[in-house]
């Protein structure tokens, strides 16, 4: 990928559209409850898939795709980056799973991946809302450990703000913030459609339209839900700059900083040698960070 192409990709909303990566899954349900369609549940092994369950949930009018790898609570949940879906986290899932011994749960946003695609505009509350319909239908909304790359730092932001309550900590992955996109000056800087808009469209183009065209609203819904200062809350920052100008990389990075110095309860990790795409480069500091705020909420 050419850094022009690189770049053009980043300025939607910090999007990385991804190549779609979709796993073979029988469409027949294994089993089903109200609003929830097991559409994969592997035989047990001595590896422990008889603990994975992939599913399709009724959130209101349209289904989320959600892969659970079963075990204690708090469940962690994995927030992908902008246009990317449950996929980027196949290697990483189940090494949380192993490593903590806890349920762990990736998911397909609305229009992304195996997941249906709204008739309604873009609404970021409407998206953590239905996230929180299907964790709760999945019986996992009570305890929640929130992890975030990128577009997804902001979804966590609006889903702490939401259901406080239930959020037990956060791990924001080179996340974008709100004070980055005010530096650059504003959101329409991050508006660009990385692609023709011509008619006929997938499904992935549909739902990348359609998050990019309410990134401006989305940006003033986060303004006004800042993260609550009693949840431990981790930030981790690419160690490379990977903007075009170091302008722009020095802002985001500010972002950051800024987002840890407003709680004690906070702290920044450098994903030394890593870009932006620090869950695949540098697995191991996403695993290690939320290892460690694990250890801060049980000692």
């Amino acid at each position: 990928m050419s850094a022009t192409t690189h770049f053009n990709l980043i300025r939607s909303v910090v999007f990385l559209i991804p190549v779609v990566i979709t796993c073979g899954l029988s469409v027949a349900a294994l089993s089903s409850s109200e609003g929830v369609q097991v559409r994969s549940n592997p035989p047990a092994t001595a590896g422990g898939s008889d603990k994975k369950r992939d599913a399709l949930v009724d959130v209101g009018g349209y289904r989320l795709h959600f892969r659970v790898i079963d075990g204690r609570s708090p469940t962690i949940v994995l927030e992908s980056g902008g246009g990317a879906d449950s996929s980027e986290w196949s290697s990483l899932q189940p090494q949380l799973a192993r490593l903590t011994g806890l349920t762990v749960v990736s998911y397909d946003r609305a229009g992304f991946g195996e997941s249906e695609l709204p008739s309604s505009p873009y609404n970021a509350s409407e998206e953590v809302a239905g996230l929180q319909k299907g964790l709760k239908r999945l019986g996992l909304a009570k305890e929640v450990l929130l992890v975030g790359h990128s577009y997804g730092g902001l979804l966590n932001q609006l889903y702490s703000y939401k259901y406080p309550k239930s959020v037990r900590g956060i791990v924001l992955i080179d996340p974008n913030t709100v004070a980055f996109v005010d530096a650059i000056g504003g959101p329409k800087q991050l508006m660009e459609i990385p692609f023709p808009t011509t008619p006929p469209l997938s499904k992935l183009q549909q739902a990348g339209i359609r998050q990019i065209t309410a990134f401006d609203k989305t940006i003033e819904l986060v303004r006004k839900m800042a993260f609550a200062r009693n949840i431990p809350l981790i930030v981790i920052t690419a160690g490379k700059p990977w903007w075009p100008t170091q302008k722009q990389s020095d802002a985001y990075r500010a972002g950051h900083e800024a987002i840890v110095a407003g709680a004690p309860n906070r702290s920044l990790v450098v994903a030394d040698g890593s870009g932006h795409n620090i869950p695949g480069e540098r697995p191991d500091v996403v695993i290690s960070s939320i290892q460690d705020l694990i250890r801060k909420l049980h000692p």
